[in-house]
């Protein structure tokens, strides 16, 4: 089973390569560039060095947000052209628990990963997992509601993403506990976590209406409904439009 991983979600770009279940290469950045321009290049490298074709590739597993939401349509209308013109199962994964994973494959279970992406405004996409068990469902939260709940779980905390954003407050919420909070550097998606996740995963049995994980409404939404006087969507907002 060959897979290739995709995640433009964020400011880092992650192309990775697996091949039964194992990671094969992979490309990540953390430089402000243009996933328009850098992603394809970045998956002809990997496949190049890889010796692989892409139609070599069983399956195409893309990180669907939350995150950027420019970012986010990149690498889904990517890992959806590719899917449908391969004819090849697409595996659309939260960006959140792809990052946490990487994580729990080495802290072990007893240890609650939590996920952050800064959402501005001392807002936070978040989730939180502890081995199996979803302490905090992904979402779009005021990061001072965030953290009372993971204290409340009592165990040793390792904070991957934006977590540094928040240092002083992580510190004072979750300093009485075994508290890990990675750097920028270590929360760069290494793939391991999209990939693991895969089997796990259900293809999209839907590939042409498959929309990003926003977990919050669009500034052009929020300007649709002011617009028609809160008249709801018939079907998301990217189609509507």
């Amino acid at each position: 089973m060959k897979v290739l991983a995709i995640d433009t979600s964020n400011q880092p770009l992650l192309v990775a390569l697996s091949e039964d279940g194992q990671l094969v290469n992979s490309f990540s950045t953390n430089k402000p560039k243009n996933h328009s321009v850098d992603l394809l290049p970045a998956i002809q490298n990997l496949l190049k060095e890889a010796a692989w074709s892409l139609q070599d590739v069983n399956q195409i597993v893309v990180a669907k947000g939350p995150g950027s939401f420019t970012g986010l349509r990149i690498g889904l209308t990517v890992g959806k052209v590719l899917a449908d013109t391969l004819d090849k199962p697409l595996l659309a994964v939260s960006s959140l628990k792809a990052l946490a994973r990487q994580v729990q494959l080495q802290a072990g279970p007893k240890t609650v990963v939590l996920a952050l992406f800064d959402a501005r405004n001392d807002n936070v996409f978040a989730g939180a997992y502890l081995g199996n068990q979803v302490v905090l469902e992904d979402g779009h939260y005021p990061i001072d509601e965030v953290l009372p709940l993971i204290a409340q779980v009592n165990e040793p905390v390792i904070v991957i993403g934006d977590g540094q954003h928040f240092e002083d407050v992580l510190n004072e919420e979750l300093g009485r506990m075994p508290l890990t909070i990675l750097s920028e550097e270590e929360s760069l998606p290494n793939g391991t976590g999209l990939i693991s996740l895969a089997p796990e995963t259900k293809a999209v049995s839907d590939v042409a209406n498959l929309t990003p994980a926003y977990l919050r409404k669009t500034q052009a939404e929020l300007n649709w409904e002011k617009a028609h006087q809160g008249q709801p969507l018939d079907k998301p907002y990217v189609f509507e439009v």
